[in-house]
């Protein structure tokens, strides 16, 4: 296994969502809005296949990165931020507002794609790589924009850290205390969503919210504050991401979005067994 410049970008690259992914998972669990993040993960899908639609239809080129994220971003958004309000609805409830946007944005998902894969040039480069993830083309400005991203969504974290862990132990309290829950709940959503697309190339529409989740599941198992719990899953998740790029390298068939996601998970079973083990033992005992 030859280590050369390109790996090192997609190393670095995959290091840094996996980072930024834990840590926006710990925060997105302790809120139980881990469906929210499902929603938004298939809400890119229909996001990348209008991006496409319109970049062809506009003379601007279905395959522009740039097009295909940013319509992914505001079809995740959009739909991530109907969930409240349509849970709100008497007969409706959290489950059920979840359960239908996130079968209706991958339905639309669906149909949108069918129709961008009739298209002479549906089948080419770009809008596949995001929908299956191609960690392996990043290129040095790709590294560059997920770092700045990155950044951003880690000192989000770090400046609303108190308020989000009030909002999520207690949130009644919160708002007597005149924690501003609503506006939380929308950075929430908002930096889940900057997680979601930063991703895309990454892992891709169908693994990007799996590695988004499991390492946080993996950090929440160990006792700790919810900040120790959020370092602990950045650190999983880059340490996972890294794994899994190599693991892509020395097997060729694997793509590198599900080898990162595999380990991950492969990480979570571990620690369940390590932690469950002293209980197992004693009530062999």
């Amino acid at each position: 296994m030859t280590i050369g410049a390109n790996t090192i970008l997609v190393l670095a690259g995959c290091a840094l969502f996996g980072a930024v992914a834990g840590a926006t998972g710990t925060f997105v669990l302790a809120r139980r809005r881990a469906l929210v993040s499902d929603v938004a993960g298939h809400a890119a899908l229909p996001g990348v296949a209008l991006g496409f639609l319109l970049g062809e239809a506009t003379g601007l080129g279905g395959r522009s990165p740039a097009l295909l994220l940013a319509c992914a971003t505001i079809t995740a958004l959009l739909a991530a931020l109907c969930v409240a309000p349509l849970a709100r609805l008497r007969r409706l409830g959290d489950d059920g507002a979840t359960a239908t946007m996130l079968a209706g944005s991958f339905g639309l998902g669906a149909a949108l794609l069918s129709l961008v894969q009739s298209h002479a040039s549906g089948a080419q480069g770009g809008i596949q790589s995001l929908l299956l993830g191609s960690a392996a083309a990043m290129r040095a400005a790709d590294v560059v924009a997920l770092a700045a991203l990155s950044l951003g969504v880690l000192v989000a974290l770090a400046l609303l850290a108190r308020g989000l862990a009030l909002v999520a132990f207690d949130e009644e309290h919160a708002r007597v205390a005149g924690v501003p829950v609503r506006a939380l709940d929308l950075a929430l959503v908002i930096l889940l969503v900057a997680c979601v697309v930063a991703g895309l190339q990454v892992a891709g529409v169908v693994l990007v919210v799996a590695f988004i989740l499991t390492p946080a599941a993996t950090a929440r198992l160990f006792a700790g504050s919810l900040r120790t719990t959020a370092v602990r899953a950045s650190v999983l998740g880059a340490t996972t991401a890294v794994a899994g790029v190599l693991a892509s390298l020395v097997l060729d068939a694997i793509p590198t979005g599900s080898a990162m996601t595999l380990a991950a998970a492969l990480v979570f079973f571990a620690a369940l067994v390590v932690r469950r083990t002293p209980e197992i033992a004693r009530h062999v005992a």
